[in-house]
């Protein structure tokens, strides 16, 4: 026998499903907060921009795909680009690390990380993150330009070159360098004029005034001159 809630006997009806339903609430709630979160990150510049450089490649990907059927995929082309960076790298660190307390493996691993760390915070308009990432591509491009045996040197460096000043569009996006401040200074061999001085010599004297001569007070008279 189910009680009914309208029959007035005072009991609640109890839900058949209630799993169910609280399944479908949590649901609910999880996706009005990431619908929440996923607004605010859109607020932010550098999520739009990252955004749309990435959509930007995909498109032009697909488009050469499209009307060069000879052109090697998106997938092999990335694919190429590092191995062309990434095996001299390798290389360099190997013939460098030789006798060193610390191996080829730990360096080539501390390098990858230190790229991409300085790469993310870079992009997070991070000052020295940024200044990390232009010492961090120059070192990138060196070792590329050593460890690239024979003539693709320069193409290898090249290479390494390029594909550093295009992610560097993103890690150093917004960066503006102060103005440079020019001071003209006229300088003259001629000496100026002397300016015009007038000089005039005048002399004052104290003023003086005459002595005064006050009377003898009565009742007392002055001497007789007998």
């Amino acid at each position: 026998m189910t009680t009914n809630s309208t029959a007035g006997n005072g009991h609640q009806h109890t839900p058949r499903w209630p799993s169910l339903q609280w399944a479908r609430g949590w649901i609910s709630h999880r996706t009005r907060q990431a619908r929440t979160k996923l607004a605010q990150l859109w607020g932010y510049e550098t999520v739009r921009h990252l955004a749309f450089s990435a959509a930007v490649t995909l498109l032009g990907a697909w488009v050469l795909g499209q009307f060069l059927p000879g052109m090697p995929g998106l997938a092999t082309t990335v694919d190429a680009v590092g191995a062309t960076i990434d095996d001299p790298v390798r290389r360099y660190l190997v013939a460098h690390t030789q006798g060193l307390p610390i191996t080829a493996f730990t360096t080539y691993s501390i390098w990858k990380a230190l790229g991409l760390i300085a790469f993310v915070l870079g992009a997070l308009h991070n000052g020295p993150a940024r200044l990390a990432w232009a010492v961090w591509g120059a070192a990138t491009v060196i070792m590329v330009s050593i460890g690239t045996p024979g003539p693709g040197r320069p193409i290898a460096t090249a290479v390494g070159l390029l594909a550093w000043a295009a992610l560097s569009s993103l890690a150093l996006r917004g960066l503006r360098l102060p103005p440079l401040a020019f001071v003209h200074v006229d300088v003259h061999n001629e000496a100026p004029p002397p300016p015009d001085v007038q000089v005039s010599t005048e002399i004052r004297m104290p003023r003086t005034e005459p002595p005064q001569y006050l009377p003898y007070p009565l009742p007392f008279l002055p001497p007789s001159p007998n």
